[in-house]
């Protein structure tokens, strides 16, 4: 609107609901963008780094099984970097093993530790970030066997049936060894050995994904309630159950559980 006041011209703006509406679209908006964007690229950075760790664990496995035929470890490196290479492509960068140390003495005999570095380079849209840093760091033992200046065990010793007494324990967590009926136990998920049985009666869960875990490895289902299996580091795993000898829990330092009475 324009108004003539004693030869000048005099402009009015009037303020509108849709001004505002614009104004505020303009200063949220970008903010909101930057927030979704970011979260799809932290989304997309734990499943690269999730991907690398299984494979990681995986190469791991195999050289501990075959640890007492000492043959896999010259070829581990070449084979973990080929293997993490072709699965996730241009994503991951200047890969590499430091302390690979291999059937050393650390409490037990035939210990294994490696570290893994690498970066993950997803074209983050931040200018002044390139690539982002990871480690990995693994310490487990080698199926290598154990030697003990026993006396060999007679064919009589080996074909007497000894009485076997199944307890179940959370390895995680210690303390109560527990009866199969217990309704600590019940609902937990249990570690069982990845095997065709296991394929067929469940399905991948969808949020971990463990579709490349190989026959012999440790997955983990809910057998009360679950449809689906799980890796170890599954959010949807919290704790897990396993079963041992009852004489064994407690010389590991378990005791009876006070609801159930141990069994």
């Amino acid at each position: 609107m324009r108004l003539s006041f004693m030869g000048q011209n005099i402009r009015i703006f009037k303020n509108t609901n849709k001004g505002f509406l614009s104004v505020e679209a303009a200063i949220f908006f970008p903010i909101f963008f930057i927030g979704v964007l970011t979260l799809a690229y932290l989304i997309r950075f734990m499943s690269i780094q999730e991907s690398v760790f299984h494979s990681f664990t995986d190469e791991a496995r195999v050289l501990s099984s075959e640890a007492r035929f000492n043959v896999t470890a010259p070829l581990f490196e070449s084979k973990l970097k080929t293997r993490i290479y072709d699965e996730n492509g241009k994503d991951i960068q200047e890969l590499d093993l430091e302390n690979f140390q291999y059937l050393y003495y650390l409490s037990a005999p035939g210990m294994i530790s490696i570290d893994l570095n690498y970066y993950i380079d997803i074209k983050l849209p931040i200018p002044f970030i390139d690539k982002l840093p990871v480690s990995e760091s693994l310490l487990f033992r080698g199926f290598v066997g154990l030697e003990r200046p026993f006396a060999p065990i007679s064919i009589e010793e080996m074909e007497r049936e000894e009485p076997s007494h199944l307890v179940w324990i959370f390895p995680r967590a210690g303390g109560r060894y527990h009866k199969e009926t217990c309704t600590y136990i019940s609902s937990e998920p249990r570690q069982l050995t990845m095997s065709k049985i296991i394929r067929q009666r469940y399905k991948p869960c969808s949020i971990c994904k463990p579709f490349q875990l190989s026959d012999g490895g440790l997955v983990y289902c809910y057998i009360k309630w679950g449809e689906a299996y799980h890796k170890g580091s599954c959010p949807a795993i919290d704790k897990y159950v396993v079963s041992i000898e009852k004489e064994e829990a407690i010389q590991k330092g378990y005791t009876p559980c006070s609801k159930c009475g141990g069994g």
